[in-house]
């Protein structure tokens, strides 16, 4: 895959694999499927709504402020990523989105997220791929996704845990 010239590499593919432990995949779907709602869960300060209806095929969100793995901490600019839901199939428990416009040199990037039903619960599933990207190697971005959807897992398993401790203690 070395190569200088823009183009004439092939993408880059990836996958990453959370467990989301004690929590059956029907109750986390509906986080995920809520779009605009990304930064309550993943590791991304900031999801603003830019168009349409979250949830529904076209709409856009605008993800900042996170950190990646070429990022030194003299940096001044916000990162930030512009994404488009393109297809959402609630009974598979999955959908696909890619970034439309990015100031961390994303291009041709395509992703699709899907829950899966495990023995001790559920597992999110995020496949990637993407042309490959200035001044980064596969493996940053391999750790940068497992990273933000190791930790996105564990706030959906600590929130949904922490709500249904108290609705029990409220009966």
């Amino acid at each position: 895959m070395e190569s200088n010239e823009q183009g004439s590499q092939e993408k880059w593919k990836g996958k990453a694999i959370a467990e989301v432990k004690g929590v059956k995949a029907e109750k986390v779907w509906p986080l995920l499927e809520d779009f605009f709602g990304l930064s309550k869960w993943f590791p991304t300060p900031m999801c603003i709504p830019v168009e349409g209806i979250s949830g529904i095929p076209g709409c856009v969100r605008f993800c900042g402020g996170f950190k990646t793995p070429v990022d030194d901490d003299a940096k001044k600019s916000v990162n930030w990523t512009k994404q488009k839901l393109l297809s959402i199939d609630p009974a598979r428990w999955t959908f696909t989105y890619c970034i439309v416009d990015s100031n961390v040199g994303f291009h041709s990037y395509l992703a699709t997220w899907t829950v899966r039903p495990t023995a001790e619960g559920c597992e999110v599933e995020w496949l990637y791929e993407v042309e490959p990207v200035q001044g980064w190697t596969l493996e940053y971005l391999d750790s940068f996704i497992d990273k933000g959807l190791f930790a996105m897992a564990k706030n959906m398993e600590q929130g949904l845990k922490t709500m249904e401790e108290a609705l029990m203690s409220h009966k």
